[in-house]
Order: C-alpha cells, then sequence, then structure tokens
C-alpha cells in the first residue's frame, strides 16, 4: 500500500541563470548552467519521498533519446517503492529550458511531448487501488477531470490536483471529484478573476474539501472545515524558484498523511518549499523532515 500514488509529468530541465531574459534579436550570456529532472508530479513525488512519505508515480516518456536516458537514470537513482514508466512511441520526452534571472523568477519554454499523451487504458489500474492519495499533475486538462473521476468513483483514496494553469473549464468539471485542490494565484486571476479567499470558498462550493491558493512571496490561503486560514511567507535567500509550487503539493500531502492541522500544514508546506528556492532547479534543495522543522522554529 502506497501513502500517495503520484501521476502526471516528468521533464528534463536545462536551467540557464540570467541577469535578465533576453528581449527579441538579442544574445546574451549565462552565468551558470545545470540540467536537472523536473515535471509537476515528479517533483512533487520527490518531495514526498525527501519527507519520509512512501510514494509512487505514474508518468512517461517517448522515444529513445539524451533526454529519455536523462529521465530513466534520474528515476533509477530514486528508488521509487513504485514506478510505472509508461514508453509511447513516437513521441519526445518533455523538456523545458529554463532562464533563472536575478531575483529567483524565471522564464519558461516547455516542451510537452508525451506528457499529454497519456490515456486510462495505459495505466495500472491496481496500482490507483492500492493508494491511500492521489496526486494528479501535469496532465492533459481534460484526461485529469477523467481520471479524478475514474478514482473518486473506484478508490477509496484521497484526491489530490495540482491545479495550476488549468482552465475554468476543466476545472469545473473536474472539482466534483477532487479532494484537495490547489492553484497559484496567477492561475485564480487567469480563471476566476477574484481574490485568493473568493476562489477558495469557490471551490469549496463545488465539493472541494481542502482548497489552497499559492501565493508566492505572500504566502498561502485555504479553507477548509468552513474557515479560511492563512500563512505567512518564509524569507530566504533565493537562487530559483522553479518548482517551488510543486514541494509544496508534495509537502502538503506529507502534512495530510501525518494529520496535522491545517495551519501547521500551511506553515510547514510554506517552509519546505521557500527552502527548495535555494537551489537552481525544483529537485537541488528540498530539505529533509528535519531541517524543515527546525526552519519553522526560527521563523
Amino acid at each position: 500500500m502506497l501513502d500517495c500514488l503520484f501521476i502526471g509529468s516528468i521533464t528534463k530541465d536545462t536551467l540557464l541563470q540570467v541577469e535578465a531574459p533576453p528581449a527579441s534579436d538579442q544574445r546574451i550570456a549565462a552565468s551558470a548552467v545545470t540540467h536537472a529532472c523536473g515535471g509537476i508530479a515528479s517533483v512533487a513525488a520527490s518531495a514526498f519521498q525527501k519527507l519520509g512519505g512512501r510514494g509512487g508515480l505514474i508518468t512517461a516518456v517517448g522515444d529513445a533519446s539524451e533526454v529519455t536516458d536523462f529521465i530513466e537514470a534520474n528515476l533509477a537513482a530514486r528508488n521509487l517503492p513504485y514506478l510505472q514508466l509508461i514508453r509511447v512511441p513516437g513521441t519526445e520526452s518533455p523538456f523545458s529550458v529554463i532562464q533563472v534571472e536575478a531575483d529567483g523568477k524565471r522564464c519558461i519554454t516547455c516542451y510537452g511531448g508525451c506528457s499529454r499523451r497519456l490515456t486510462m487504458d495505459m495505466l495500472d489500474v491496481k496500482a490507483l487501488s492500492n493508494a491511500k492519495m492521489i496526486h494528479l499533475g501535469g496532465l492533459d486538462e481534460y484526461f485529469c477531470g477523467d481520471l479524478a473521476a475514474y478514482c473518486k468513483r473506484n478508490t477509496d483514496a484521497l484526491i489530490s490536483v495540482d491545479a495550476g494553469n488549468l482552465s475554468r473549464e476543466a476545472t469545473d468539471r473536474m472539482l466534483p471529484y477532487v479532494d484537495v485542490f490547489i492553484p497559484d494565484d496567477k492561475t485564480v486571476t487567469g480563471t476566476l478573476g477574484c481574490s485568493p479567499e473568493e476562489a477558495c470558498r469557490y471551490y469549496a462550493e463545488k465539493g472541494v474539501r481542502i482548497s489552497c491558493v499559492t501565493m508566492g512571496d505572500k504566502g498561502s490561503v485555504a479553507y477548509a472545515d468552513g474557515a479560511l486560514h492563512y500563512a505567512a511567507p518564509v524569507r530566504v535567500p533565493v537562487t530559483d524558484t522553479t518548482g517551488a509550487g510543486d514541494n509544496f503539493h508534495g509537502a502538503f500531502l506529507y502534512c495530510l498523511m501525518q494529520g496535522w492541522d491545517i495551519e501547521r500544514t500551511l506553515r510547514f508546506c510554506n517552509t519546505f518549499s521557500a527552502l527548495t528556492c535555494m537551489g537552481l532547479g525544483g529537485l537541488a534543495a528540498e530539505p529533509t523532515l528535519e531541517e524543515t522543522l527546525q526552519k519553522m522554529e526560527e521563523s
């Protein structure tokens, strides 16, 4: 039995540190470069595992290539208790080029490749029934809704969705089947045009048990048990914010597994995701449970 099964994208990320992204027809120099694994589901799974959760991953790669080899090597090194690596013939593995600015903000160019080609018949549905929680992220948004509905109807798992960049239509369609729904504030502005607090209430009215909006350097807000809860941001020296939201999701699910109250959960997740911003790439600076708790005490 898995504590959580993560289903969705994995990528190879090439990260370049720059003073500022180039304008059209401009050439700039990077001061540093690193190659790392990213992807919404992949990073969340890594965070969950780093904190001590027993997590599995279902993800996809395309045809043989340098990108595919890189992803496979990273997954092999993680020693996940469960992994279904789906090969989608005739496609390329996902990759991103990320320009990281001096303040840690970034510009991302992503090629999704095979990540949005997954279908239900490709999945090991037996694994779905052997998970206490299921987290979906980086999938085709309509398939994500179908999968959430399938999991809600056919498993006893808590269903979590990384709601970043999902459309309003797809969101409304999947909300009745989702227990934990967490978008970022930019997605809320683009889809609902309201405040994070209003968005949390909206999601709850549609059936979500715990709704939360991440707000970057403004912290996070959640709606649970009929009330709004806030947590302030945690200040750290920022190198790169890539993967901070994905890490927040992995930490959030770990907290749910521990049975923590929502206020402690938000404080912990803000702390964990902030600390990940001290490295280049989403996985480079993931802290341990002990390091996160220590930083919480100091903040």
